[in-house]
């Protein structure tokens, strides 16, 4: 989904959440990655800036970096990533990078100062860098904060009762044999007796792995991975074969097993071939990002059209249910009354329901087809209830606009609601910004 991310944290715990989707985006997408830190000024203001380089604290602190991330880096198996530091203020410098390498995302953590995080939450984050980069940006911008657990990766699970195998051969002690090696290593073993019952088997559950004899009456073995991976593309197998029909098995790698094995052979020889197929899966879905909720929060202005464009891009490309949203706002949405609570029940049930009605009409007919989907409206402060919604959803992101009822986005800066939003939501939130976000159209 995204090819260049620009993941500008600091080396800290408050941004390992940050951290973490960054890698796990990088990884999934083979993207390529920077890692972006800006010095800040010093005490003595900008005349210390040009200091910093001289002085050596730039390259310390890009030590700093690589050591801190050094471990998740690996683990990750991240390849193409480079490490940016430079001094000057955090905002300027991260757009100026991202214009400069064409990014098509910016992540963001939370701020490295625990008093900076309280403010923010009590009077809505003017003037800070999150509110800085999300109203400039020219691409979305992903904000990831300390709070959000790791919902998106199942990283390191290393349970094999996951791994599930299936053993075909007509010989019932071999088969019986090869599932007693594989139960005791941990491994989800089942057997089947022959190549129709194997792909019986194979429809009724997902199997990761089939070891197959090649020689076996009705159905051979290279008809059974024939038939299998037509079906079953993702399916592992490994051919078992007596001597005499090696030659078979080794062309059988070409139809797409993984490795044979000659019969007699040792359990020790199974299991690592069995192996080295499970760290292969373990390392492939342990950086699985797979959102599945995502809620769009929309106030039916054009910036919110542009963010829609965009969610129903993400939850296509995820497979994920799209939840659309709307908050009756007290003075956006409520004619002639100042305190919500002074209006009817009536009232506030009539203008929940002709916001559905708008939201079916302006979303319902681009969704239809394409993926699932609900709509939702409730009343009152527009971020909580967006925060509320989210978490009745089991939202796993929110895609907002960035300030869309203010369409100066260099006036609109005050207690934007994307970012109070961020800041307290348990799951990611991400900003679009239709001024500068190339791919929107909406005029």
């Amino acid at each position: 989904m995204f090819k260049k991310i620009l993941l500008a944290i600091t080396p800290t715990e408050a941004c390992q959440r940050a951290a973490d989707m960054g890698f796990a985006l990088a990884r999934q997408g083979n993207a390529e990655l920077t890692i972006f830190h800006s010095c800040g000024l010093l005490e003595d203001g900008w005349g210390s800036v040009r200091q910093l380089l001289p002085s050596g604290k730039v390259d310390e602190i890009r030590n700093e970096i690589d050591t801190f991330y050094k471990k998740l880096l690996e683990t990750y198996n991240i390849q193409n990533y480079k490490i940016e530091v430079t001094p000057g203020l955090p905002d300027s410098e991260i757009l100026r990078y991202a214009r400069k390498s064409h990014s098509d995302l910016i992540l963001l953590g939370s701020h490295a100062k625990k008093d900076d995080l309280k403010r923010p939450k009590i009077w809505g984050m003017a003037g800070s860098t999150l509110e800085k980069v999300s109203q400039k940006a020219r691409c979305p911008v992903m904000i990831v904060t300390e709070e959000v657990p790791r919902v998106w990766t199942t990283l390191n699970l290393k349970d094999r009762k996951d791994f599930n195998v299936l053993v075909v051969d007509d010989e019932l002690s071999l088969r019986d044999s090869v599932k007693e090696w594989l139960d005791e290593e941990g491994y989800s073993a089942d057997m089947a007796s022959s190549g129709a019952e194997a792909l019986q088997k194979l429809a009724q559950k997902p199997f990761h792995l089939m070891i197959t004899d090649i020689k076996m009456a009705e159905m051979d073995g290279v008809e059974l991975l024939k038939r299998a991976k037509k079906t079953f593309s993702e399916l592992e197998v490994i051919m078992m074969t007596a001597y005499a029909t090696v030659d078979t098995a080794v062309d059988s790698m070409k139809t797409g097993s993984f490795d044979y094995l000659t019969k007699p052979f040792e359990p020790d020889a199974l299991i690592d071939k069995v192996n080295a197929i499970y760290t292969k899966f373990e390392d492939t879905r342990a950086v699985k990002v797979d959102f599945s909720n995502i809620v769009m929060a929309t106030d039916f202005s054009k910036p919110a059209d542009c963010a829609f464009d965009f969610a129903s891009r993400i939850a296509q490309f995820y497979g994920a249910k799209m939840h659309i949203f709307h908050a009756l706002d007290t003075e956006a949405d409520i004619e002639a009354d100042d305190d919500l609570a002074s209006v009817s029940q009536s009232g506030i049930e009539k203008n929940i329901n002709d916001a559905l009605s708008r939201m079916k009409k302006r979303y319902g007919n681009e969704l239809e087809s394409v993926i699932e989907y609900s709509l939702e409206s409730w009343e009152g402060m527009p971020y909580r209830e967006i925060l509320k919604f989210a978490r009745w959803r089991n939202a796993d992101l929110i895609i907002m606009a960035h300030h869309s009822k203010i369409k100066d986005p260099e006036k609109a800066f005050l207690g934007s609601t994307v970012v109070q939003t961020a800041l307290a939501a348990r799951c990611p939130t991400m900003s679009i910004n239709r001024d500068f976000v190339p791919f929107c159209d909406v005029v």
